[in-house]
């Protein structure tokens, strides 16, 4: 749900702030490619395409670590959600929220979020793969 509002909110913004700001850019260059094909509608029609995208990537991650790592005690689905859940919520917090909230500009370029989006991501899972090892341990222990 929470991945859900994020996606949305920033695609909602970013028609609305690309509407009201004729000098701003899209700063992700894939969007900005397909925003200037198809115009700003772009984003709205993109918000159902990706929450079933979402679901989908989500229920194939669950499938796939159930099927290959039976031992594991890692929810794949909601692994999949909180993946993206921190994918998107550096440049939701650095550049969404600081506009909204401070009338700035965005703090961090593409690049930037792009990087530390990874650099979460890649704690997280270090992290969650050394809690489900010691938890699988102590399952083997019984």
């Amino acid at each position: 749900m929470v991945s859900a509002f994020i996606i949305c909110f920033d695609l909602l913004f970013t028609h609305y702030f690309l509407g009201n700001n004729p000098h701003a850019v899209e700063g992700n260059p894939i969007n900005a490619y397909f925003a200037d094909i198809f115009g700003l509608n772009y984003f709205l029609v993109l918000i159902p395409v990706v929450l079933v995208l979402l679901y989908g990537a989500a229920k194939l991650a669950g499938w796939i670590i159930k099927t290959y790592y039976k031992k594991s005690q890692i929810r794949g689905d909601n692994h999949a959600v909180i993946f993206v859940i921190l994918m998107t919520l550096p440049n939701f917090l650095f550049n969404e929220v600081s506009i909204l909230l401070f009338g700035t500009k965005p703090m961090l370029d593409f690049r930037w979020t792009l990087i530390v989006s990874i650099s979460i991501v890649a704690i997280y899972m270090i992290t969650t793969e050394i809690i489900d090892a010691e938890a699988t341990k102590d399952q083997n222990k019984i």
